[in-house]
């Protein structure tokens, strides 16, 4: 008998043109469970037929943002599934005005963040206006809706939309742009380890492999790690740029995909493991 023989485990993720989005590095993954015994399969939420009943999975892995799939996982945590990662910290973590509110509660460095939902916004005192700035959405998937000023942004025009399921009502984060033109530098963390690379943010960078492997300083580390306890995230990303060498937290999503980075796969196996035996989300 195999280690997962009679498990069952689910990977919840987004549509992409009306198929589930499973990347190489979850699809390893998900092979590497099936082989040692699990009955794995991959759900879309919005594709479903909800219902309250179901057979519960022994896992699910939450790599979601959609509020429908989110509203149905915090359902079934509390009726005993359990998630990875939890998912109550998975919902508030897809808020990223309240993701910067909660890192530099906790004395973590972020950039100038102001927060709007109007569109015309006075330039407030003390702010840098010639420095780069950034418009995103409070929730926003794959860089929609991101926009990049040379100044501070005075006006705003943005029309609520649905983009894959994920509702952006026209609140805006308005971030000033740390390092410029640089590389983000994303670090995916699962199992304590950390896996980072440079990548060049665009339009469709979140579905390719292209990045460059960095080499993190310690400080960054902790850094990165104390995001992941403030929020309550075992597996996650964080977005980081530099500014004459410090460092910021730009943004952190729970459960990225780990694209480029196959090294993962045994780190994400030891977080299903450890979770299935009863540690915390």
């Amino acid at each position: 008998m195999t280690g997962l023989s009679g498990r069952r485990i689910e990977l919840w993720v987004e549509a992409r043109d009306g198929k589930p989005a499973v990347n190489p590095i979850m699809r390893a993954l998900l092979d590497e469970l099936a082989a040692d015994g699990a009955s794995v399969a991959v759900r879309v939420p919005e594709h479903d037929v909800i219902v309250p009943d179901r057979a519960m999975p022994d896992l699910v892995l939450l790599k979601i943002a959609t509020t429908l799939g989110l509203a149905v996982a915090l359902a079934e945590e509390a009726r005993g599934v359990r998630c990875l990662n939890g998912a109550r910290a998975t919902w508030a973590t897809h808020d990223k005005g309240a993701v910067i509110a909660r890192l530099a509660a906790a004395g973590l460095p972020v950039p100038p963040t102001l927060l709007t939902a109007a569109p015309t916004v006075a330039t407030p005192a003390g702010i840098d206006s010639g420095h780069a700035w950034v418009t995103k959405p409070v929730r926003g998937v794959h860089g929609h809706g991101v926009v990049f000023h040379d100044d501070f942004p005075t006006r705003i025009e943005v029309e609520p939309a649905v983009h894959n399921h994920v509702v952006d009502d026209g609140t805006r984060l308005i971030q000033q742009r740390v390092g410029r033109d640089e590389a983000d530098v994303k670090v995916y963390v699962a199992d304590g380890r950390c896996f980072a690379g440079r990548k060049r943010f665009g339009p469709a960078s979140y579905a390719t492999d292209d990045v460059e492997p960095v080499e993190l300083h310690h400080q960054v580390e902790e850094i990165v790690h104390a995001a992941g306890k403030a929020l309550g995230l075992r597996c996650f990303g964080a977005d980081i740029r530099f500014e004459d060498g410090a460092p910021a937290l730009i943004d952190v999503n729970p459960f990225p995909g780990y694209r480029g980075f196959p090294a993962a796969i045994p780190a994400l196996r030891a977080e299903v493991d450890r979770r299935l035996e009863g540690g915390a989300p």
